[in-house]
């Protein structure tokens, strides 16, 4: 193997498959990445997989000699950081990979690459291709509601239903959902898949303006995604997703509509004494105005007032405000439209406008207000 490349047309892509490899493995081949150089197509590659999510990338450069090695991630990763942006010399000598660049030399031990875990090429035939920043939208919107108990498989993935007319995603702790809808046609066959969401926050990472098209690969326990010069391939969650639409109260009758940015910094003032043990604060409606209050017997209390558009009179929640900040963040419009009906039962969040043929939803439980 032999090739010389620049530093900064391999840093950024050396990094992302380096967030891939996990820190601690059994299979001591799993904490490499995988480097391939072609002198045919003149291009390397860089590969890296946790069993449960695989990633791979290629770089245009000068290969003189082909070969293939599996490269401590992390040692490949922190020289290359290192070095100043000028060509980077690779080659394989004696059974080490020879890193060179100005002045600077490294010999890194590398592993058989026989033995890591064989990356195949997919079929592509047939995947569909979706707008990318759509796609990275719909993700981000839910993704905060995913959980993180390990109890329950189908809670720890985004839900996608695929159909050839409609495409809906949620996610859900049992707390918090998340539901993103959109009118868009792809030339599909009607299917519901849990995404993990490791693999979903790696394609939203590589995602930006300049190219606009995501391939998608859904298959019976896999999806995978070609972006650019990137492949990502994750396996699916195989669970039975809840009925999420009937824990929905589409008819909550109480509605009011808050500006956002004083309402989010009201409650990032309020919350510096709410109880660490519950993270509650409480929000009193009354005509045409919101107290938001905290209390913790240990600290003190806080509580500030804003005028709102507002006919709801006598009504409190309380809610987690590090769940309720988190939603209100991902509000898109000046204010946010809130439905609710009894104190214990889940609240809505809306934008107060969409982009034609998107719309999306967060709920939240709020806690019981007995509770100090």
């Amino acid at each position: 193997m032999k090739f010389s490349v620049e530093r900064n047309k391999i840093l950024n892509k050396i990094q992302f498959i380096n967030s891939i490899v996990p820190v601690r493995n059994p299979l001591q081949i799993l904490t490499n990445i995988w480097l391939e150089a072609n002198s045919e197509t003149n291009i390397i590659r860089f590969a890296a997989t946790d069993l449960e999510v695989s990633a791979v990338t290629e770089v245009e450069c000068q290969v003189k000699e082909s070969g293939k090695i599996a490269v401590p991630a992390k040692n490949i990763t922190e020289i290359i950081r290192s070095l100043p942006e000028n060509d980077i010399h690779f080659s394989v000598q004696d059974k080490l990979l020879k890193i060179k660049c100005l002045h600077s030399d490294f010999s890194l031990i590398y592993a058989d690459p026989e033995d890591f875990p064989e990356i195949p090429e997919r079929d592509w035939e047939n995947s569909f291709i979706i707008n990318a920043e759509l796609f990275s939208r719909m993700a981000e919107k839910t993704s905060f509601a995913v959980s993180d108990q390990i109890g329950r498989p189908a809670f720890s993935g985004i839900l996608w239903e695929l159909d050839k007319e409609e495409q809906i995603m949620v996610a859900t702790d049992g707390k918090r959902l998340a539901k993103y809808e959109t009118k868009l046609s792809l030339n599909i066959e009607k299917n519901n898949i849990i995404m993990p969401i490791k693999g979903l926050n790696l394609v939203s990472r590589i995602i930006n303006e300049e190219v606009k098209d995501l391939r998608i690969l859904p298959e019976e326990s896999a999806i995978s995604f070609h972006y650019d010069s990137y492949k990502i391939y994750s396996r699916l969650i195989e669970a039975d997703y809840p009925d999420y639409d009937a824990v929905i109260p589409y008819d909550n009758s109480k509605i009011v509509e808050i500006d956002i940015e004083p309402f989010l910094q009201a409650v990032h003032r309020v919350s510096l004494l709410a109880s660490e043990d519950t993270f509650k604060v409480v929000l009193n409606f009354s005509p045409n105005q919101i107290k938001i209050s905290s209390e913790d017997i240990e600290k003190g209390s806080a509580e500030e007032v804003l005028d709102i558009d507002c006919n709801v009179n006598s009504f409190q929640l309380g809610f987690n405000y590090k769940y309720l900040i988190e939603i209100l963040n991902l509000i898109d419009t000046e204010k946010v439209q809130m439905k609710f009906e009894n104190s214990l039962d889940p609240v809505l969040f809306y934008n107060t406008e969409y982009p034609e043929n998107e719309k999306n939803l967060f709920l939240l439980m709020p806690l019981r207000l007995s509770v100090d």
